[in-house]
């Protein structure tokens, strides 16, 4: 893309939110609106053709992936927000809502897709990101011997890792 003031011109490259790729990526502009301004850009990566829009933040791309992994690990655990409950208390300081705090505060700048699935046969770290099917997105917090600590979004859980494997052989 050109970094000087000069408006974008047809077959010029220019930095576009893709659609298809989920992703800010070069694309070439195809087509052009009557006051100058780009109409229809074609990806450089998928070969798409589709309405043009800037690219966004690298915060905002990763806030809403984190927003997106929540809504379905709350879809799959059951721990989204229930019928009858207040969610306006000022201050809680139960231990669900400090487990939560802590949870939501480890996991502020986690990239979501680079958790690991859980397995009890892997060996895990204190801060590793690890996605669980039951509890959600978790960070570890202590690896004993055996077994790891984990935070989740409902509380800590202990969890079996670096288990062998049996050998029915």
């Amino acid at each position: 893309m050109d970094g000087g003031g000069k408006a974008p011109e047809l077959g010029d490259i220019v930095e576009i939110r893709c659609r298809y790729c989920r992703l800010n990526l070069d694309a070439s502009v195809a087509a052009m609106n009557a006051d100058g301004s780009i109409a229809k850009v074609q990806c450089r990566t998928c070969r798409h053709f589709q309405d043009y829009k800037p690219p966004i933040p690298p915060e905002q791309a990763r806030a809403r992936q984190m927003q997106r992994v929540m809504r379905l690990a709350q879809k799959h655990t059951g721990t989204g927000p229930r019928k009858g409950v207040s969610p306006s208390r000022t201050l809680d300081e139960s231990p669900e809502a400090v487990a939560r705090a802590l949870w939501e505060e480890a996991t502020r700048d986690a990239q979501a897709w680079k958790a690991r699935p859980y397995d009890p046969h892997r060996s895990y770290l204190p801060d590793d990101l690890i996605a669980h099917k039951v509890h959600g997105l978790g960070v570890v917090r202590e690896a004993l011997e055996g077994a790891i600590l984990v935070l989740f979004r409902e509380g800590f859980q202990r969890l079996p890792h670096d288990v062998p494997p049996d050998d029915e052989s």
